[in-house]
């Protein structure tokens, strides 16, 4: 009787191990949110300034189901490019777990942007983007919202990529962190 008590203790700590086997995004968010080496805003999606955006339909609809946004960077500088390698690194294995899928990637002249999701392919809980550049740092945005579709995110990313959505929300943060 008591190998059965202590083959069930094993396999609860076992269990238990597996299941926080790393830190969640939101987790990571928390963590670093006070943080002074880091810029964290939360950014309601009323502060998005939707009427003055020419956008075809389905990207007033994924701009629409959008509720929240939480910003968090790290500004590069001398003294922490071994912290931007190592913050870089963690984010990359939280986004690196099965939980998210790709949505895209794209970069050049040493900026990196991955764009991730979590939920189902018909609606997205939340997508995730996640921006490196060799000379400015990293930024790890989420955006939160209901009935979020896949493709329709991709095209509104493809929108701000090109300047067609002028999100004047986020002109001080990059201001902050000197995004041009």
């Amino acid at each position: 009787m008591k190998n059965v008590f202590k083959i069930i203790g094993v396999a609860t700590i076992l269990l238990f191990a597996s299941c926080n086997s790393g830190q969640s995004l939101q987790e990571y968010f928390v963590d670093h949110q006070g943080d002074v080496d880091f810029v964290a805003v939360d950014v309601p999606s009323s502060l998005l300034d939707k009427e003055n955006i020419e956008l075809n339909a389905e990207e007033k609809e994924a701009l629409e189901s959008i509720k929240k946004v939480n910003f968090l960077a790290l500004p590069l500088n001398e003294e922490n490019k071994a912290r931007f390698e190592k913050e870089s690194a963690d984010i990359k294995q939280i986004l690196g777990s099965d939980e998210y899928e790709t949505l895209m990637k794209f970069g050049s002249n040493g900026t990196n942007i991955v764009l991730k999701y979590t939920g189902d392919d018909d609606d997205i809980d939340e997508v995730i983007v996640f921006a490196t550049d060799q000379k400015k740092g990293l930024a790890l945005i989420r955006v939160l919202g209901d009935n979020m579709r896949p493709e329709k995110m991709a095209k509104l990313a493809r929108s701000v990529e090109k300047g067609k959505i002028d999100l004047e929300a986020f002109k001080k943060i990059g201001e902050t962190i000197d995004i041009d």
